[in-house]
């Protein structure tokens, strides 16, 4: 057995020491047909080798690659050139940015790329997007890494929701991204993904978030066996600065498990442990005596006002306001295809005057301090500060946020009580069919599926009945007879038997009913941008133009026959840049973008 002694400090007056953290931010492009045309090449290769060069003393990391096959760009088959990567290392400092594109030898990759200042091949967005090839069940598969791998739903610069990556067939998706980026087609997913889960790939390992760090060194420490119960104890004394403490303790736990769902903390009352504090402390051996003999092997425990005077008292309110620890069994489990060590004691010990500090009125701040020392006993380390606000931070006090809530749901990811195969949908003269299928199902009660237009404001359209629990694989369907014009987002949730509600995937799907628009010239250099509009039947149409940045910069509504119509367009007037034209028919929409060169 091991133990995390009292190094984790919760202070106020913080000493930031130098290091280099980074983390990752993208906004994709609506789909890869959209990434290809605007890369500069994409191709097929092969990573040769990998090797580091010494450039101004600092050593680099590169890739040779070889093209196999091109899909756009100069870079022909056989071509041989170099990835350059961002990690790099001078003296003993080393830089690593999450989400790099770090490529192995002697496999292969569809890769989308452009050129930087300096003549060199970089990727578009990281390895966001880069898919490695695969070989399955008599297939070559272009499966995404990394970036791509954990992206399950994003949205775009203009606010769309980004199409998820799938599992690609390689030789129709090559050829079926030449003719998107050719203009000879529009892009369909349907037509060269498969049904293949990203999950089921050993390239895509789930791997923590970089700014995740942990008590204990590898394997990770974990509480294992949830949902089961891990209860919560506070001592009967209580907290002689706060005596709000036990209802703030209880309301810990409850944020915690609304807002970690792989978690169960319950309330397990008070205990009478007081130590002795002769040559031991508050959380040595006496403590997990008494937690094996009074509170059983799964336990967390919190003391009050630092009952053996471990903790530098405070400096008026400066200084530790608590640690928080655990200990763990030397026998480890397997968890999501991880080996973890085994958690047995959690500890929390609150110091002398923090009660005083922090419990002030209706202050939070002891609130979110109890919610840190807890988060320490579950086995998270702190989030350095460069990295962003988190509750995790060093210092105090930060309620949770989505940074906690990433290295919370890595280390105790909640299953989803339905494993989704696919959910895809697709214009079936004047509707949509939508079709999902799930893998197996638990306590399943329904499904709802909802439908935006903006992807961000969904109404519901059907519930269907789901199949209670089963591992035999499920499939589904509803036709919406009633699309709207233009992109189509659809969402469908999960409703278990207890009313619990689960968002499981979204999908976009287009849908155009009579009305075909074109602009040109596109770039538009000046003079009459023409709007080019077919209909089925006369029409009152608005057409706005936006910014890239959603300000409305034009606005009008035309009377338009049926048949084809001409708008000419004067917009000298708006300065370079990138721009959403937006074409109103009742309740029918459709957005496309241009750019304004000089």
């Amino acid at each position: 057995m091991q133990r995390i002694n009292a190094l984790l400090l919760l202070v106020c007056s913080l000493l930031i020491l130098p290091e280099n953290l980074s983390a990752t931010t993208i906004r994709p492009f609506l789909n890869l047909g959209e990434m290809a045309k605007h890369s500069e090449a994409v191709v097929l290769v092969r990573a040769e080798r990998n090797y580091t060069v010494e450039e101004n003393g600092m050593t680099r990391f590169r890739t040779a690659l070889r093209v196999l096959n091109t899909v756009s760009g100069p870079l022909q088959r056989d071509d041989q050139f170099i990835l350059q990567n961002l990690h790099i290392r001078f003296d003993d400092i080393e830089r690593t940015i999450w989400g790099d594109l770090e490529l192995e030898a002697g496999k292969n990759y569809l890769l989308f790329l452009t050129i930087n200042d300096y003549g060199e091949w970089k990727p578009m967005m990281l390895s966001y997007g880069a898919l490695e090839e695969n070989y399955k069940d008599g297939e070559h598969l272009l499966v995404p890494i990394s970036l791509g791998a954990e992206v399950s739903i994003l949205r775009t610069g203009d606010g769309r929701l980004a199409e998820p990556l799938q599992v690609y067939r390689t030789d129709e998706f090559i050829q079926h991204l030449r003719s998107v980026v050719d203009d000879r087609d529009a892009w369909d997913k349907a037509r060269v993904a498969t049904d293949h889960e990203v999950s089921s790939f050993s390239t895509n390992e789930r791997a923590a978030p970089s700014h995740c760090t942990y008590l204990s060194g590898s394997p990770i420490a974990r509480w294992n066996g949830f949902p089961t119960a891990l209860p919560v104890y506070y001592h009967t004394g209580g907290d002689s600065g706060c005596s709000s403490a036990f209802a703030r303790i209880q309301g810990a736990i409850g944020t915690m498990n609304g807002t970690y769902l792989g978690i169960n903390l319950t309330d397990g009352g008070t205990h009478g442990f007081v130590p002795s504090c002769v040559g031991q402390g508050a959380t040595d051996g006496e403590f997990t005596s008494y937690a094996a003999s009074n509170l059983g092997s799964r336990s967390l425990t919190i003391q009050f006002d630092d009952p053996c005077n471990e903790i530098t008292d405070l400096i008026g309110c400066n200084g530790t306001l608590g640690i928080g620890g655990l200990y763990w069994s030397s026998v480890t489990h397997t968890w999501d295809g991880v080996d973890w060590r085994t958690a047995l004691y959690g500890y929390v010990v609150v110091n002398n005057g923090t009660g005083a500090c922090q419990c002030v009125g209706a202050s939070t701040d002891y609130d979110v301090m109890i919610t840190h020392e807890m988060t320490h006993s579950l086995g998270i380390n702190h989030i350095a500060t460069s990295d962003g606000i988190a509750n995790m931070n060093p210092s105090c006090c930060n309620v949770i946020q989505p940074l906690d809530i990433e290295c919370l749901d890595y280390t105790y990811l909640a299953a989803l009580p339905v494993e989704l195969i696919s959910f895809d949908g697709v214009q079936v003269e004047k509707a949509i069919q939508l079709n999902w299928a799930t893998a197996q199902e638990s306590d399943n009660e329904a499904f709802i599926l909802e439908r935006s237009s903006n992807g961000k404001d969904f109404e519901a359209l059907t519930t269907v009945e789901g199949a209670g629990t089963t591992l035999t694989s499920q499939r589904y369907h509803h036709l919406d007879r009633d699309p709207q014009f233009g992109t189509n987002y659809y969402r469908l949730s999960q409703v278990d038997y207890d009313g619990s509600l689960t968002v499981v995937e979204y999908v976009a799907v287009d849908y155009f009913d009579g009305q075909k628009i074109q602009l040109s010239p596109n770039p538009y250099r000046g003079g009459l941008l023409n709007v080019d509009i077919s209909l089925e039947k006369s029409a009152d149409m608005d057409i706005q133009i936006f910014d890239i940045m959603g300000n409305s910069v034009f606005s009008n509504n035309y009377r338009l026959d049926r048949g084809q119509n001409s708008l000419p367009l004067n917009l000298d007037h708006l300065p370079e840049g990138t721009y959403i034209l937006r074409t109103g028919q009742k309740n029918n929409h459709k957005t496309l973008r241009f750019v304004k060169i000089n």
